[in-house]
């Protein structure tokens, strides 16, 4: 192998370490769907004509879009080549080109079909055998060969008059051909014969949901018709900025023909939803106005981050990471758990100095600006944990310390002031009952009888503990007047 040549090696690391997890391979191809999607857009193409689907049958898994395909005479060397993508980084999601590759792992054939015109069934096609693959990376001299040598031996290109089953292509096609007829153009992977863990993945009950959370998909209908600012919030979420970029740019994609839609509904917003603004993102967090804690049977929870309204990471990467810079404090359980009680969205929007890295599950440190966006993340996650930890004192103030309302009202004021700097809004809390309260005189001696007798059993158990650590012989018989006794001398 020549100096400066990709070794075969590199694709062992693309498909054993970059791309680890079954779902990822959802994640690749809808992302190479919804690049072609934004390149027909910049062409004129109404959003609304686009289409991707995926459907799993046979034992294979299945990716079609009505996209602008890839160009007739580029395509066999896109498909030869590592990191030959002709994407930009300002414009598409998977600008290093080698998201096509992560389903070598989780299939025998791994099948790209160019879709040059639909109506003459005009098709070009590249066959990657994975199980070639598999057995030639056992060889001893697999090390020595070039990525292009590897990619020679294990995949075959079939041009518009050669396709290995124009019959086949043009009936698996068909299922769909009201949306290419739309454009007469298109792109097809394919996964044939998939492998146990991906059809356990497909199996899966959750896949559906898991999908809605991932995939660059639209709010539901009802989001945008709520009449308040919650409407005027997701509607501008998902339209051109002043940069001219989509934060929450959603597709329609279905999956074995239903309709993903981001799993989020009205009944899951807490009392306040507000934007906030990380200068290099945008997003919206939802959070009670009295406690920060998970709310069991709500999914919208924690921090989910996005870049073109593809799933980045949630906050079982998020916070590690922001850890690991020294970012933040506290301990990764405690911040996980905090930033579960409230449910957000961070959406980037600037891709020219904030990028994903092969993983697509975090940011490259590469730069200031990857820095400054990090820290600007962490002063949210801060701010959260702030308000949980002010309101969580808040909350037990008004059960101990009836009889104090300088203390009680510092510790509202504080509450107050928390929630008003994580909303960026004025937000005043409820007054509660128990907190317009009367002097104590002017209560009813049951009333007085209750809080004398909390009052004393609050000092009297300070009073005991304090004992406790004091005393050097114990009587258990006795304990009570030993306790008489010693109450008298201090």
């Amino acid at each position: 192998m020549g100096k400066g040549i990709v070794g075969a090696g590199i694709l062992k690391i693309i498909t054993e370490s970059l791309y680890d997890k079954p779902i990822v391979v959802f994640r690749e191809y809808v992302q190479n769907a919804a690049d072609s999607f934004f390149k027909s857009m910049n062409c004129g193409i109404v959003k609304d004509d686009l289409f991707c689907k995926i459907w799993h049958e046979n034992e294979c898994l299945f990716f079609l879009d009505n996209g602008n395909g890839i160009i007739e005479d580029q395509f066999q060397e896109e498909m030869r080549h590592i990191a030959y993508s002709q994407k930009k980084r300002t414009l598409n999601i998977g600008y290093k080109g080698i998201g096509r590759l992560s389903g070598i792992s989780y299939c025998e054939r791994l099948i790209f079909v160019n879709v040059v015109s639909y109506e003459e069934e005009k098709y070009q096609e590249y066959v990657i055998e994975c199980q070639k693959y598999n057995e030639l990376k056992k060889q001893d001299d697999y090390s020595e060969l070039g990525f292009e040598e590897l990619m020679d031996q294990i995949g075959t290109y079939y041009d518009q008059d050669t396709c290995s089953d124009v019959k086949k292509i043009s009936r698996l096609l068909f299922r769909y051909k009201e949306i290419l007829k739309k454009r007469n153009r298109g792109f097809l992977v394919i996964l044939e014969r998939i492998s146990p863990v991906l059809r356990q993945t497909v199996s899966d009950k959750g896949l559906i949901t898991d999908l809605s959370w991932l995939l660059p998909v639209s709010f539901k209908k009802q989001m945008y018709e709520m009449k308040n600012k919650e409407k005027e919030l997701f509607r501008e979420l998902s339209q051109p900025n002043e940069e001219n970029i989509i934060p929450a740019a959603g597709f329609h994609i279905t999956y074995n023909d239903i309709s993903l839609e981001r799993p989020i509904d009205k009944s899951m917003l807490r009392d306040y939803t507000c934007k906030f603004d990380l200068e290099y993102a945008t997003g919206f967090l939802t959070f009670r106005g009295d406690k920060i804690q998970i709310e069991k049977g709500n999914d919208f929870y924690g921090i989910r981050m996005y870049i073109d309204n593809m799933l980045l990471c949630d906050e079982t990467e998020l916070i590690p990471m922001l850890l690991k810079y020294g970012l933040i404090e506290h301990t990764t359980n405690e911040l996980i758990q905090t930033v579960r009680g409230i449910g957000a969205m961070i959406y980037i929007t600037d891709k020219v100095n904030i990028s994903s890295n092969a993983r697509r599950t975090f940011i490259e440190i590469t730069d200031g600006d990857a820095l400054i966006f990090l820290e600007k993340t962490a002063i949210l996650v801060e701010k959260i944990y702030k308000t949980r930890y002010c309101l969580s004192k808040y909350s037990s103030g008004k059960k101990n310390l009836e009889a104090d309302n300088q203390k009680l009202n510092e510790l509202k004021n504080a509450a107050n002031a928390a929630l008003e700097d994580l909303a960026e809004e004025e937000i005043v809390l409820p007054v509660e009952d128990n907190e317009e309260r009367k002097s104590f005189s002017d209560l009813p001696d049951t009333e007085k009888k209750q809080m004398i007798k909390k009052k004393l059993t609050k000092e009297i158990n300070e009073q005991i503990k304090l004992y406790l650590l004091q005393v050097t012989s114990f009587d258990f018989d006795h304990a009570l007047e030993d306790f008489k006794i010693w109450l008298k001398s201090i």
